[in-house]
């Protein structure tokens, strides 16, 4: 026997049906809800850090002389290669020294001429001086002899006095080097006539040592002396040399390191800056002069630093932003405070704290209120 449908039984199927459907629909899109995109973080942890200043140097030997002529005459010889190290008093150039010879032996007779008149007057002196007593001479003759000799001793100290300088002018004609160090390329040849104290010839620098100078604004140094002096007061004197480090052209930190040796006393009005020097030993001859490098110069340091990669901060209109995520990897655009670069890394003053997960790879996926699915930052 066939049952009939009531209205309500009609009812209730039609209900399940629709309730059925429905898990279904929503069992369908969860299971077909895409994830959110993925963004790599990092873990915000505060860590010691020594805030540094690089500034734009220029490398010059610590000593370096343009040689010139104290004589004049023609170069005859010249006793080097360009670019060659030389050591003190190695010889450099021969000026022609005949001329000088004849000088110096035409000096030596001059001098034996005045002490040959010299030793006559005295050998008179002492003739005379025995008769005195018994009036055989008159007193004039021996006061004339007197005055004489004195003449004649100022004679042969002048004439003494030109066969040195003679000699001088001899020694001179070698022009040897003032330091040990490189010799650059020659500015005269063979055959070119020089003059004494204007002719450059030319030019030796020292290798090691080098120095770098390099300036800083007046903000700059303000901001500097006002961080260190707290320093100053806790180090011991012999800790007080302020060390840096020098970057070079390729990006690479010279292996040696430097100490600030020089603080110009004044600040260029022209300029508003101020020139510093700092020295670094160049052992295996590395640096040169004219190099361009970078000076980074310690001002500070921090035991709870909160740092973070440069490229994930943002910029808008002059304010620094920072992507964070919360504890359901929802993303918050943040404003935050910075201070100074510390290679590819830039320390954050205020609006992070440390523990917070920040966005470094994928910003541009994260828009703030989405969720996003983290990896963490290898070694993070």
């Amino acid at each position: 026997m066939t049952e009939k449908c009531t209205p309500s039984t009609l009812a209730i199927a039609v209900l399940a049906l629709f309730v059925l459907a429905g898990f279904r629909l929503a069992m369908a899109a969860e299971a077909g809800a895409p994830a959110g995109p993925e963004v790599t973080v990092m873990t915000v942890s505060p860590q010691s850090a020594r805030l540094s200043l690089d500034i734009v140097g220029e490398v010059k030997a610590m000593r370096e002389v343009e040689l010139r002529p104290r004589v004049t005459g023609t170069i005859t010889a010249i006793a080097f290669e360009p670019g060659r190290e030389v050591k003190e008093k190695d010889l450099l150039f021969t000026i022609d020294p005949v001329p000088y010879e004849v000088a110096l032996a035409n000096a030596r007779a001059g001098l034996a001429q005045a002490q040959a008149s010299l030793s006559r007057v005295r050998q008179d002196i002492e003739r005379y001086k025995p008769l005195l007593p018994d009036n055989a001479i008159p007193r004039q003759v021996y006061d004339q002899a007197l005055a004489q000799a004195a003449q004649e001793e100022a004679v042969v100290a002048g004439r003494q006095a030109a066969v040195d300088k003679a000699r001088l002018d001899l020694d001179y004609t070698r022009v040897t080097s003032p330091l040990t160090g490189r010799v650059g390329l020659q500015k005269v040849e063979v055959g070119t006539l020089v003059t004494a104290g204007q002719t450059p010839l030319v030019v030796v620098s020292t290798l090691d040592p080098v120095v770098v100078y390099f300036s800083i604004s007046e903000n700059e140094y303000l901001n500097l002396a006002k961080r260190q002096e707290p320093q100053r007061k806790t180090k011991k004197k012999e800790d007080s040399d302020q060390t840096v480090d020098l970057l070079l052209a390729d990006g690479d930190l010279y292996e040696e390191k430097g100490s600030l040796d020089y603080i110009d006393p004044t600040i260029d009005p022209a300029s508003g800056t101020l020139t510093l020097r700092a020295v670094f030993a160049n052992p295996k001859r590395l640096l040169r002069a004219g190099m361009n490098s970078r000076v980074r110069v310690y001002y500070d340091e921090l035991d709870a630093a909160l740092l973070v990669p440069q490229k994930a901060v943002t910029e808008t209109l002059g304010r620094y932003f920072l992507t964070v995520l919360d504890d359901s990897n929802k993303v918050e655009l943040r404003s935050v405070k910075l201070g100074a670069r510390q290679g590819d890394l830039w320390l954050v003053e205020e609006g992070l704290r440390a523990g917070e997960r920040i966005v470094v790879d994928g910003i541009q996926k994260a828009r703030p209120g989405m969720v996003v699915t983290p990896r963490a930052l290898p070694g993070s």
